[in-house]
């Protein structure tokens, strides 16, 4: 029997159609194994994700503090804060993000000792311009919130904004209130 297609119908298809449905499969392909992968690393990206902040809050709660004597807060309500932690001393560390330059987020982690003062500070500018925003996290700038239990923090009130980095420093001041209204509304008014 033979093939009832002209030479040209066969030519059209080879050029046109088989292109697509290659594409398409290869597609799909694709797709499923990126699910498969999405699958795979999630519990991985989770974990890596808990103990880097779990670091995080070690580094900035006094010294000889450990995993054991943390207790995780749930249920937080304060806005911008992503977490917080007390321990068996009375101390708190509470992890807040606001948006600096570009959008993108600054993280601090703020440790409270047990009369409410800060007692340590850590902010991972990472995602600031290099050199200019990213002077957010230098210790020249940080060292002004320790011993701060005087309210809402703001650009002279405890320490001036870095000169250039006015996003990045107004994120750090955004968080660290933040991580205040959380420490004084819901774990020191919740003690």
């Amino acid at each position: 029997m033979a093939n009832n297609q002209t030479p040209e119908k066969q030519s059209a298809f080879k050029e046109l159609v088989l292109p697509v449905i290659v594409l398409v499969v290869i597609c799909l392909v694709c797709s499923a194994l990126l699910a498969v992968l999405n699958d795979v690393t999630a519990p991985i990206i989770e974990e890596n994700t808990k103990a880097e902040t779990l670091a995080s809050y070690l580094s900035v709660l006094p010294e000889g503090t450990s995993e054991a004597d943390m207790t995780e807060l749930a249920n937080l309500t304060t806005p911008d804060v992503q977490g917080a932690v007390t321990t068996s001393s009375g101390a708190a560390a509470v992890k807040a993000a606001a948006s600096g330059y570009s959008g993108k987020d600054v993280t601090v982690y703020v440790a409270f000792d047990a009369n409410g003062a800060i007692s340590n500070i850590s902010v991972d500018a990472s995602t600031q311009t290099t050199g200019i925003g990213s002077k957010v996290a230098d210790e020249s700038f940080t060292s002004g919130f320790i011993g701060w239990n005087g309210g809402a923090v703001s650009s002279g009130s405890p320490v001036d904004g870095v000169a250039s980095a006015t996003y990045s420093s107004n994120a750090v001041f955004s968080a660290v209130n933040a991580a205040i209204d959380c420490y004084t509304n819901e774990i020191k008014g919740g003690m």
